[in-house]
């Protein structure tokens, strides 16, 4: 007995350490098709059913929010996996349970939590939705100042000012982010899209 279980969190390590690697590369139908199986192996395990949950996001979205859940309900008292599942309700727009998700975080991180830039972010997100803008503003830049080199939230507070018609200093934004993030990408992106709409307008 006591084999046989040792060889089965053996193997859960292992499939963990693959998915995790297969996300990481963007090998994002490999990665699927793997946590498909994965997931009806361990149906037990959160953090195999969190990874399935994102690799639904882009093509059954609604099955995405549900597994997301059903992670938490297996195991609601880690405060990454709890970050990872805000992030994702949010951007599903179940913003009521990522705001429940990211309170539960909040309460049982650590000091040291290397997450909390994430959370500060989710929680700009929840006061720019309340027009709470003086408040989501500090907890966007907070966000930025904690991890500068992080893309995600650059991105974040960029759109964030241009929406309010502060371009320049979203563009300023992007332009200090840039040389630090190995993503460029999405604020090369943003950046193409900000000048073009100065263009448009004079």
């Amino acid at each position: 007995m006591m084999r046989s279980q040792k060889k089965q969190k053996k193997e859960l390590a292992e499939a963990t350490r693959r998915s995790l690697r297969l996300v990481a590369e963007g090998r994002n139908e490999e990665a699927y098709d793997f946590l498909e199986q994965a997931v009806q192996r361990f149906p037990e395990d959160p953090a195999i059913r969190l990874q399935y949950a994102t690799t639904l996001l882009a093509i059954r979205p609604n099955e995405a929010v549900s597994e997301v859940i059903k992670a938490i309900d297996l195991d609601p008292n880690e405060p990454m996996r709890l970050t990872g599942a805000a992030g994702i309700l949010f951007k599903m727009g179940d913003v009521e349970t990522a705001r429940l998700y990211a309170t539960r975080a909040k309460e049982l991180a650590p000091p040291d939590f290397s997450f909390m830039p994430y959370l500060i972010n989710l929680d700009a997100h929840f006061a720019a939705l309340e027009g709470k803008d003086d408040q989501a503003e500090e907890g966007f830049r907070d966000a930025v100042e904690q991890e500068p080199d992080g893309e995600i939230f650059a991105v974040d507070l960029a759109q964030f000012l241009a929406k309010r018609g502060r371009q320049p200093e979203a563009l300023e934004i992007i332009d200090t982010t840039l040389p630090l993030t190995k993503r460029k990408e999405p604020l090369e992106r943003l950046r193409s899209e900000l000048l073009g709409q100065s263009d448009a307008q004079t």
